[in-house]
């Protein structure tokens, strides 16, 4: 019986010792293999708030998908209207509205096994629409041609005194960046960053009438433009800083 409670006892200690060892091999992960982990990541930048899932492929190469939600804000000022080539005739209020949600699908490559450093191509796809102004009040007694200024552009006013203008850019846009921690964290727990650039081509302003979207050409509007929209109508590019808190699923 005293034996028999000496092995019990040899057993209970032994076991003592080797139940963490499964934990800690389910808490840190050493080698990557093809889809057999998974991560469930919040992301916070020049994208919005998003959310997306991680899995690996190798050690080398982490895949990840998601949905960037980016709130719709918008602003109210007073903008001129005018024709084109001739001085401005009034103001108007008008609001503005930004459009800046998107989809993504990244590639996470790590040319240093034991290094959080990566670089990520990949792309994001949203509405082709990203911002739209309008006025808010009808312009009464307007010239045929006159609209109101958006940038160095004219939109010119519907039959009702309206004047719809839109920035469009394109849906599919390529990514590249580089960025420092992994999508699929060793641990449990994990932070990584990313520093990039969205190509979304180059942005057109668009104004509608009649139901239609008719592409506005540009004009030297000078100093009673919208700088805004003269600023993002320029650049074909859209800039991603993002910092992405992680916890691995399994």
């Amino acid at each position: 019986m005293k034996k028999t409670t000496n092995q019990v006892a040899v057993i209970a200690v032994t076991m003592m010792f080797l139940l963490p060892q499964p934990v800690q091999a389910q808490n840190e992960v050493d080698e990557f293999g093809i889809f057999d982990h998974m991560s469930v990541g919040l992301n916070l930048g020049t994208t919005g708030v998003g959310i997306d899932l991680a899995a690996p492929v190798t050690d080398y190469l982490q895949v990840r998908a998601g949905y960037n939600y980016f709130p719709i804000f918008k602003y109210k000022e007073d903008v001129d209207y005018r024709a084109k080539g001739k001085p401005t005739r009034g103001y108007t209020e008008a609001e503005a509205k930004h459009y800046l949600s998107t989809a993504h699908l990244l590639f996470d490559v790590y040319p240093f096994r034991n290094l959080s450093f990566h670089t990520t191509v990949g792309f994001y796809y949203g509405t082709d629409e990203v911002a739209k102004i309008e006025n808010l009040i009808p312009v009464k007694d307007f010239d045929e041609g006159e609209g109101i200024a958006i940038g160095d552009y004219i939109v010119e006013f519907d039959k009702n005194g309206y004047g719809h203008g839109s920035i469009k850019v394109n849906k599919f846009r390529p990514y590249l960046g580089i960025g420092f921690g992994r999508a699929v964290p060793r641990k449990r727990f994990g932070v990584s960053g990313d520093l990039g650039v969205q190509f979304w081509g180059k942005p057109k302003v668009y104004e509608k009438q009649t139901g239609m979207d008719l592409e506005v050409t540009r004009d030297d509007l000078g100093s009673g433009s919208d700088k805004y929209y003269d600023f993002i109508s320029k650049f074909p590019i859209w800039p991603v800083l993002s910092l992405r808190f992680t916890y691995r699923l399994f």
